[in-house]
């Protein structure tokens, strides 16, 4: 007897802002919006209570203003959206090996051989529930038979929504909606879909010129019209989640941390944390972000991106240490974060030649260090550099 596939797709809703209010309660309930504080900006998200006034991502922080004076703009905080995003990916995948993250805030999951005989409702209904209460981050959960359908299905319903989208569903359910909400589609793409007489899906399932289609989807026509009669044969790829566009930490520190030796510890072991993650993944990253808070709860941020990629905690530690003397004066620090990106596999990069055989010690790293500043200064430029640790 064949076994349906169960696909579930679960979306974070308002990722960013929903960050924000977890890290600070008083946030909630209240308009948001995530982005520069200058009228001239432009806003990255916003929440849903700012949503119900017309504001939206991509809006000029005047505009949105015009239209709610209430709202609330917070820096946008990459160190801290990077870590709530390694908590929801870290809760998914004891549910299954069968995860695959489709950006920092969304995953599918292949539930097919995992639901232990349970409703997948009553499953997506723990899932939800358990990250609120463990984490307040607020999900809705799409279940379907393909990975589109489930990703349909979430969008029909948010935020903290659970919809199930059957095949059977889909002239009911989804052949009404406008043709912008087919996901894939782009936005350039749509007022050419409209000139031929497409204005919802069900207009690109059932149109019949399929070479006058193809003059705006090309290749892609027989996928987006498949899609929109609710198929789609992709298979979850577990390997992505080893495919980080990102990795980072940061903490908060309540009694706020006044000496400025002890930020470089907390800096430390930010950094170390980070490298031992990129080595996990096997990871190297070339760009390197360092953020910080202070007590009066100013945003700074300052990122450099590196002549070679490395997962090293030395040279990662160097530039760290250089960007935080450029962003600090003397206030005390509320946050620390240290975040890395363009990142790439460690197998695919050259080892180049190390004449020196480091200790795992800091105490033998900094002569190494020393070592190579003294001959590079002595040539007059940099003849000598690291390779990735591929330990």
């Amino acid at each position: 007897m064949q076994k349906y596939r169960v696909i579930f797709h679960v979306d974070l809703n308002a990722f960013f802002a929903s960050c924000e209010e977890a890290r600070d309660p008083s946030l909630r309930g209240r308009p948001l919006g995530i982005g520069p504080s200058s009228e001239r900006g432009i806003l990255t998200t916003a929440n849903y209570e700012a949503r119900k006034y017309g504001v939206n991502s991509a809006m000029p922080v005047s505009e949105a203003k015009r239209l709610c004076p209430e709202l609330k703009i917070v820096p946008v905080d990459f160190a801290l959206y990077n870590e709530y995003s390694e908590t929801f990916f870290d809760y998914l995948s004891q549910y299954t090996e069968q995860l695959e993250p489709a950006s920092i805030d969304e995953a599918y999951l292949d539930m097919t051989d995992d639901l232990e005989d349970q409703h997948p409702k009553t499953l997506a209904k723990r899932m939800q529930d358990e990250l609120w209460s463990r984490h307040r981050l607020p999900v809705s959960v799409g279940i379907g038979p393909n990975p589109f359908l489930a990703k349909m299905a979430s969008d029909l319903k948010k935020p903290f929504g659970i919809t199930i989208l059957r095949k059977r569903d889909v002239q009911e359910k989804l052949w009404p909606l406008p043709i912008d909400r087919l996901h894939g589609i782009g936005s350039k793409t749509v007022p050419n879909l409209r000139l031929i007489g497409i204005d919802t899906i069900g207009d690109l399932a059932t149109f019949p010129e399929v070479e006058k289609l193809r003059k705006f989807l090309g290749n892609q026509t027989e996928p987006f019209m498949n899609k929109a009669r609710g198929e789609d044969d992709r298979r979850i790829d577990p390997a992505r989640k080893d495919r980080h566009q990102s990795i980072g930490k940061s903490k908060t520190y309540e009694g706020f941390l006044h000496e400025h030796d002890e930020m470089l510890e907390a800096l430390k072991s930010l950094t170390r944390r980070v490298s031992e993650r990129l080595k996990e993944h096997e990871l190297a990253a070339r760009t390197l972000t360092v953020q910080l808070r202070t007590s009066d709860y100013e945003n700074r941020s300052r990122s450099v991106t590196l002549e070679q990629h490395t997962n090293h905690f030395y040279e990662l530690f160097e530039e760290v240490e250089r960007l935080f003397e450029e962003l600090h004066g003397t206030e005390a620090v509320h946050l620390l974060g240290v975040s890395t990106s363009k990142l790439t596999s460690q197998s695919g990069l050259v080892r180049q030649l190390d004449i020196f055989e480091a200790s795992a010690e800091e105490k033998d790293e900094g002569t190494l260090e020393r070592v190579l500043k003294s001959i590079n200064r002595h040539y007059g430029k940099d003849v000598l550099k690291r390779g990735v640790n591929d330990e």
